[in-house]
């Protein structure tokens, strides 16, 4: 077991190097323009449905307002001889809800307008953005390769010593166990416990579960799955 806890000792560096990368300014930045990139992507399909849904209103108006106009020339070309006067009264009632109806459709038609500009300006906007994030992209990822280079000889030489711990052990059924789990993103595997809690993910653990540990000197956590050793 002493075997794989040393193992254990340099992953762990081997991770807080990885660390390095993933935390150093370019990697920040990096990931900040890859949240832009995507941020912009689905602003833009929003921006796609609401030109689409103004597109498509702006249609039904516009063809409401030439249908109000052809009503309009309707009345407009009626002949007014020989009507009485209740027939003149509904041709003037007629005409003065065209008026209404065409000058409502007209404000309805230049609102779409302005809302098909906005949104003409706002891509305009976005575009530069993500124009201006992907132009800084490729030095970032420069960067973040420097930095890489910089600690792949340290990881190299940590690996190195793994490799050369591996023929050493001698309990295999427990180093399987121990790359099944960090495989899964659990680490670290084999973790003590701390007091009544696990020396992994800190939770408390209950009081019949320690006292099994007692016995067994090695169970899994009941919260996290790490395992927990009584004794260092």
């Amino acid at each position: 077991m002493k075997t794989i806890l040393e193992i254990q000792k340099l992953d762990r560096q081997i991770k807080a190097l990885l660390r390095e990368v993933d935390k150093c300014p370019a990697s920040l930045d990096f990931k900040k323009y890859k949240q832009i990139l995507k941020d912009g992507k689905s602003r833009f399909e929003q921006l796609e449905a609401q030109a689409n849904e103004i597109i498509k209103n702006y249609n039904a108006s516009v063809n409401k307002y030439n249908k109000l106009k052809g009503n309009s020339e309707i009345v407009r070309k009626r002949n007014t001889k020989d009507i009485d006067l209740d027939s003149v009264s509904n041709l003037i009632n007629d005409a003065n809800s065209l008026v209404g109806e065409l000058s409502e459709e007209n404000r309805h038609v230049e609102d779409l307008v302005r809302k098909s500009e906005e949104i003409v300006r706002k891509s305009a906007e976005l575009s530069n953005k993500l124009t201006e994030a992907k132009r800084h992209s490729g030095a970032i990822k420069a960067k973040i390769e420097e930095k890489r280079q910089e600690v792949a000889p340290k990881i190299a030489e940590l690996e190195k010593k793994i490799k050369e711990l591996e023929p050493q052990i001698v309990e295999q059924d427990k180093y399987a166990k121990y790359k099944e789990m960090k495989a899964k993103g659990i680490f670290p595997v084999y973790v003590y416990l701390e007091d009544e809690f696990c020396g992994g993910c800190k939770v408390e653990l209950p009081l019949n579960f320690i006292e099994k540990l007692k016995t067994k000197k090695m169970l899994p956590c009941e919260h996290c799955g790490r395992i927990i050793m009584l004794n260092k």
